[in-house]
């Protein structure tokens, strides 16, 4: 007795947004019955609670898969009592159900929460899939778009790929004159495959689903730091982009974490501001922001780049009349204080005159 897909199901119940979920089909009215579960679970991943189940699966009959041979698991015949079967593939729908469920209500958040969803899954299902075969790893490459070809030295990338997924990566390493191409293709370590993909898995996030419902989730913006008036633009700006789940460079955060510091915010908040960062680390971060804080290294604490640094890094999105974000900052305190003493000043008068 044919039973499709089987040695698919157990991965299709923890990575829902494969392609081959559709073999499984839902009627809207089925999809919309219960969302309540769905925006709790969508709160619990924006809020950070969600947690990542332990262990890996094997994955059966890869290889006549990759040979395509198999045309996509539609005539796996692996032998199985019936009873168990059902029951896998009962667990694997519900769970593509309410996946689903989830995605709708995603599609019909704000942008930026949006976003913000979209980075935190696609980091979720990167860590999951970092303990997984390399077969498997290889079906989800595949299923996502990705040509590739295996090597002895690492799995070699189509560069048109590599360039569609490495462009939102803004770091040094991943620039296409420091790889080593070969014919068109893209040599990437294990750990460097697994960072392309997820940014694939971001674009597949990312589609929305066109139902249209009402959400309220109860998360708005992240609040703004206090003094936040008084920040200079540029600040405000690597801020938000923070905030949406953007790739900032390198020479952003920089700038960002060395001028929170000297405003006096403390560590812990620094870094939290960086939890939305596509690659996200949170031990990277805190010694970074440590070293920036003249807590590790030399103990010395760097001064925030001059106005003139970040124009020529291109962080400057403002001209402000001064020549450093520190100055901007103070003058505009400065100023708020005086305001709030002719303010009370003033107030204090009316009353004694009364």
């Amino acid at each position: 007795m044919k039973r499709p897909f089987l040695p698919i199901l157990p991965f299709l119940k923890r990575y829902p947004f494969l392609s081959y979920a559709d073999i499984f089909k839902f009627e809207r009215s089925e999809i919309l019955s219960n969302l309540s579960g769905a925006v709790e679970r969508v709160k619990r991943v924006l809020n950070g609670d969600f947690k990542i189940e332990d262990g890996s699966l094997e994955f059966i009959c890869a290889g006549c898969v990759e040979k395509d041979e198999c045309s996509g698991f539609e005539e796996c015949s692996y032998p199985i009592r019936l009873e168990n079967y059902l029951m896998k593939k009962r667990e694997t729908r519900e769970s593509i159900l309410e996946w689903k469920r989830c995605m709708v209500v995603v599609s019909n958040l704000e942008d930026h929460l949006r976003r913000k969803f979209v980075v935190k899954m696609a980091r979720i299902f990167r860590e999951k899939l970092k303990r997984e075969c390399e077969d498997f790893i290889l079906i989800v490459a595949k299923d996502l778009g990705l040509r590739f070809k295996r090597g002895a030295d690492g799995i070699h990338v189509d560069f048109r790929n590599y360039l569609k997924g490495a462009v939102r990566i803004k770091s040094r390493d991943w620039k296409l004159v420091n790889k080593d191409v070969v014919k068109g293709f893209v040599r990437l370590t294990r750990d460097e495959f697994l960072r392309l993909i997820e940014e694939f898995i971001k674009e597949r996030l990312m589609e929305k689903v066109p139902i249209k419902i009402y959400v309220d989730i109860g998360i708005e913006r992240s609040e703004l730091p206090v003094n936040f008036e008084c920040f200079p633009e540029c600040m405000k700006k690597i801020l938000a982009d923070l905030n949406d789940g953007k790739n900032v460079p390198h020479t952003g955060r920089f700038s960002i974490a060395s001028f929170l510091i000297n405003v006096g915010y403390d560590i812990e908040r620094i870094v939290d501001v960086f939890r939305n960062a596509p690659d996200f680390d949170e031990e990277k971060t805190r010694y970074q922001v440590e070293h920036i804080a003249g807590m590790r290294g030399k103990c010395e604490k760097y001064a925030v780049p001059s106005c003139e640094t970040m124009k020529s890094w291109g962080l400057c999105i403002w001209e402000c009349d001064v020549d450093h974000p520190m100055k901007f900052y103070r003058g505009c305190m400065n100023e708020r204080r005086d305001r709030c003493k002719r303010t009370s000043k003033h107030s204090s008068n009316s009353q004694d005159n009364t």
